[in-house]
């Protein structure tokens, strides 16, 4: 059963000592993210100048693939004209003949400026799953390939954490473990919760006959929302029974 509101923690101290520890990997999860974003906006830029400036593909392919190896959790920066034809991808030379119009992140970028994060997509020619990071510059679509798991703090030393990154209307992103059923759910029943506050913000919940620690915080530069959560003690005290 989950403990009332106003239960008694009969283990005060180490129920604060995990939520201090949740708090803690929660900006590492930030931290982890914005590293890679900031790498991958740069990268972008660059591969902007370079398409715009070397008039041999070839060479722009080659050029690509040297950018990519310096960012972290990418694996390859494609170019997309504005019809939706790959033009260049920095894995493959010459790039396969694929159109990909059809792509959310491309039709979200006609109409979104900055950088962005999209949903996690299935390549086309690999197989292999992907965080799509994308940036319109001019006519061009460039997108970083990005693997999900560069964008979350793995907690590897914690059997009980989990690390997530969100978009900004609450669609995950990225999730470490993996999880399929009950940790999705607990992030949604919590979505206006996160929504409503600005920065950052906690709570301790009940859910599932179990307490768990969920703290979140909001990236300003990227729009992410970084948020790790953390298996209690059931003698934990509840903020909200989700339920």
């Amino acid at each position: 059963m989950i403990a009332p509101a106003l239960a008694q923690d009969t283990d005060l101290g180490e129920t604060d000592f995990l939520i201090m520890d949740t708090s803690r990997a929660a900006r590492s999860n930030q931290l982890a993210a914005e590293r890679v974003l900031y790498a991958t906006e740069q990268a972008i830029d660059a591969a902007s100048f370079i398409v715009s400036s070397v008039g041999v593909d070839r060479l722009i392919h080659a050029e690509l693939k040297r950018i990519v190896t310096r960012v972290p959790g990418v694996r390859a920066i494609i170019v997309i004209g504005p019809d939706g034809t790959l033009l260049h991808d920095s894995y493959k030379y010459p790039p396969n003949e694929l159109n990909l119009a059809d792509r959310i992140y491309f039709r979200q970028a006609i109409s979104t400026p900055e950088l962005f994060i999209g949903e996690p997509v299935i390549g086309r020619t690999s197989g292999s799953s992907f965080v799509p990071v994308v940036k319109r510059i001019g006519d061009n679509t460039f997108v970083a390939v990005t693997a999900p798991y560069s964008l979350v703090d793995l907690q590897s030393e914690c059997g009980d954490c989990w690390s997530l990154a969100l978009q900004p209307s609450g669609k995950i992103v990225s999730m470490f473990p993996p999880e399929s059923a009950f940790l999705p759910e607990l992030i949604s029943r919590l979505s206006g919760k996160i929504n409503a506050s600005k920065g950052a913000g906690s709570t301790v919940v009940g859910y599932q006959r179990s307490v768990f620690s969920v703290v979140w915080r909001k990236s300003p530069d990227f729009g992410l929302v970084s948020v790790s959560v953390r298996g209690l003690p059931d003698t934990a005290t509840v903020d909200v029974d989700v339920n």
